[in-house]
């Protein structure tokens, strides 16, 4: 097979890959499906915005008759390469598509560790990157609450919590890099301006009027969930959790939380909350464990 990069005029085709190969994925497993069964057009979100986002930091491997067989986007940072959506067709299933991109990022990626959040529940991908060298760290529970839950009233600080500003980013990077040893300013300067209408970032400030926290959302048809989100205690994370889905009234949105922060996780079984899956971190290369509380997200994956 070819490894080349993903061409403007081929987004909608790797859009309906990626529909059909999550799906089939989730249908044959879990008995449901990820993204709505009879249209992949939410699936461009991932080209639209990755694009945007982080320009020709798509993959695509292509069989000898020019066959789309897999398609993996990526996202460079300052201190680290972060593994986005990775995607083989089901036509071309046990063909080592996912090994191959793999390897060409991490080879892109040279001496930066390469991370990723993977599904526990997916086996063959869990095992794909053990294989490539990955050391699962965090574990993470993918947690929703159902419509029609009434949410109780606003916990301990969230009266602090307010809508973020460009005037934040220096902190909300300076507190990621202090809670899990990254740095990705891009991110937060493209979720604040804000230019494609779908992304929310607030944060929480300490009594002194420091940055305690941050979680984002995005709301797309394509995908409504919480997160990226970084706060240095499980209180900060419940008051930005609670406001985030307050101000998304109507949605459902999945968000992960750390296994281990076991007050934050009590609060949220309180609130009805149901868990959907499980997550784990991984990584290639050296990594700072998590000195606070940290929520990725898929959308966009570039923690």
């Amino acid at each position: 097979m070819r490894v080349r990069e993903l061409n403007r005029n081929e987004w909608e085709q790797v859009a309906m890959m990626i529909h059909a190969s999550t799906n089939a994925w989730y249908q044959s497993n879990l008995n449901r499906s990820i993204f709505d069964e009879d249209d992949s057009s939410g699936c461009l979100i991932f080209p639209e915005i990755y694009e945007a986002l982080d320009p020709d930091c798509c993959l695509v491997a292509e069989d000898e008759d020019g066959s789309m067989m897999g398609s993996c986007f990526y996202h460079p940072r300052e201190t680290h390469v972060s593994l986005g959506i990775m995607n083989a067709h089901p036509d071309h299933a046990g063909r080592g598509v996912a090994a191959t991109l793999l390897a060409e990022v991490v080879r892109r990626a040279g001496n930066l560790p390469v991370r990723l959040v993977s599904s526990c529940m997916n086996l063959d991908s869990f095992s794909l990157y053990t294989r490539a060298g990955f050391t699962p760290g965090e574990l993470y529970q993918d947690m929703y609450i159902p419509s029609g839950k009434v949410l109780p009233e606003t916990p301990e600080g969230g009266e602090r919590v307010r809508e973020a500003s460009a005037e934040d980013i220096e902190a909300m990077v300076d507190l990621e890099e202090e809670v899990s040893g990254i740095r990705r300013t891009k991110d937060f300067q493209f979720f604040i301006r804000n230019d494609q209408k779908i992304w929310k970032t607030l944060v929480i400030e300490g009594l002194n009027k420091t940055i305690e926290g941050f979680l984002g959302s995005v709301s797309h048809p394509g995908t409504t969930m919480l997160g990226p989100g970084v706060m240095r205690s499980e209180t900060a994370a419940l008051a930005l959790i609670h406001a985030q889905l307050v101000g998304m009234g109507g949605h459902q949105p999945v968000f992960l939380v750390p296994a281990r922060s076991t007050n934050l996780v009590s609060s949220l079984y309180q609130w009805g909350a149901r868990n959907c899956e499980l997550h784990v971190a991984q990584a290639r290369g050296a990594v700072t464990p998590p000195r606070g509380i940290t929520m990725p997200t898929f959308m966009p994956e570039t923690s």
